[in-house]
């Protein structure tokens, strides 16, 4: 008689199987936030700030979905139908931005198909935590943040080869058809693995610690949004091509993607608070080569140094609010932290176009260093003061060490 399979097996494959859907998503995410600014700059003739505003409403528009998505997936106890249903509902969407007129049209477009697209995210989330150990949870995390650094490097190197010589339209081609690869690997290796339904609903009132740590922890996203549109539209401006801002792309990826798989396991042994404070350190450092150049060159070192940040702060973040969140409610809590952190970050990207409007680039990369040092502080003052409370309110888990 053949041995059952073990249960931490089953969940093995089903975080590669994620892994591997992250892989081919991040083709996409990653493409539409570099290359979506300049597509309606220079093919729809929208002002830089039009384009960032654009962007920015996206983004908001997602942002606002994650609670009620990952109500439903923690109520039904789904994940596989939510990750289907958000790549279903906005592939005619992506499709359709080159074959409308004008920048109302495709930015439209846009703005649906990142809502839509976004029910998806709470259930991703919650699955891996749902598939991860409690003391690999970090290390789970930074799997699919490594995964998704070298799905994006593949993605502009696409992108990049069929830019140059068929135009920006040719993007969205390509999204479609990575788009076919993403659902072809949820329907075939994404297991319907079902949680047991939360049996009601919490009140917002016990939200607040949850509240407390989105904030702290997201105010340098209003920063990070603003950079994350702008620096392919700067880095044109100082005289780099199209396929230049890729390569500004691929060297933060690669950086991520060496980095992300050390950071997570950095987490799970030394706490995700002291790897979140150290990441927005290291993000703060990017942004300045941002801010002090004249030369789009500096921007490789720049991105580079903000993704090895954020290999730290993506996992540190997620890997809390998973612990943090109550029994039934993981992907609810990964919502409400989604609509405060990328709430701010899509904001950025408008509050970016006002700063530039006022100051031009100089105050635009001044207002991410702003925001980012105020996160410093207010992650310093809440959770790393000896004596403070870190994870008041958690559930039961190994203490985290203390801050040096």
């Amino acid at each position: 008689m053949s041995p059952e399979p073990s249960p931490t097996a089953g969940r093995s494959s089903t975080l590669w199987a994620l892994a591997l859907y992250q892989l081919l998503a991040n083709n996409r995410g990653g493409l539409f936030l570099v290359y979506m600014p300049v597509f309606l700059v220079e093919a729809r003739g929208a002002s830089v700030t039009a384009a960032l505003a654009i962007v920015s409403a996206g983004y908001v528009g997602a942002s606002l979905t994650g609670p009620l998505a990952g109500r439903w997936s923690d109520r039904l106890g789904r994940r596989k139908a939510f990750l289907l249903a958000g790549e279903l509902g906005s592939f005619p969407l992506f499709l359709a931005i080159p074959f409308l007129p004008g920048v109302v049209g495709a930015g439209l477009a846009f703005v649906a198909a990142e809502v839509v697209l976004s029910v998806a995210a709470p259930a991703l989330n919650a699955f891996v935590s749902d598939v991860s150990s409690h003391a690999a949870r970090g290390e789970g995390y930074a799997l699919l943040n490594a995964t998704a650094a070298w799905g994006g490097i593949a993605g502009f190197v696409a992108a990049a080869l069929l830019i140059v010589p068929f135009g920006l339209n040719a993007l969205f081609y390509f999204v479609a058809a990575v788009m076919v690869g993403t659902v072809t690997v949820i329907l075939r290796w994404v297991p319907d693995a079902r949680q047991p339904p939360a049996p009601t609903r919490r009140p917002w009132r016990e939200y607040r610690e949850l509240t407390i740590f989105s904030t702290v922890v997201s105010v340098r996203s209003l920063g990070a949004g603003a950079v994350g549109t702008f620096f392919g539209i700067y880095a044109v401006s100082l005289g780099a091509s199209d396929f230049d801002v890729g390569l500004i792309a691929i060297a933060g990826m690669a950086a991520s993607g060496i980095f992300s798989l050390p950071a997570g396991r950095y987490i799970d042994r030394r706490g995700e608070i002291r790897g979140i404070f150290y990441g927005t350190l290291i993000m703060l450092v990017g942004i300045a080569f941002f801010a002090i150049t004249s030369s789009w060159l500096w921007f490789l070192p720049g991105q580079a140094l903000r993704q090895i940040g954020f290999a730290l702060l993506g996992p540190g973040m997620l890997s809390f609010v998973s612990r943090l969140a109550p029994a039934g409610h993981r992907a609810e809590y990964l919502g409400v932290f989604a609509l405060i952190n990328s709430t701010m970050w899509s904001v950025g990207p408008f509050l970016g176009s006002v700063a530039f409007g006022l100051g031009g680039a100089p105050a635009l990369f001044g207002f991410a260093v702003a925001t980012t040092l105020v996160s410093v502080a207010a992650i310093e003052g809440v959770y790393r003061r000896p004596g403070r409370p870190r994870t008041a309110g958690a559930v039961p888990a190994a203490p985290e060490r203390a801050a040096p």
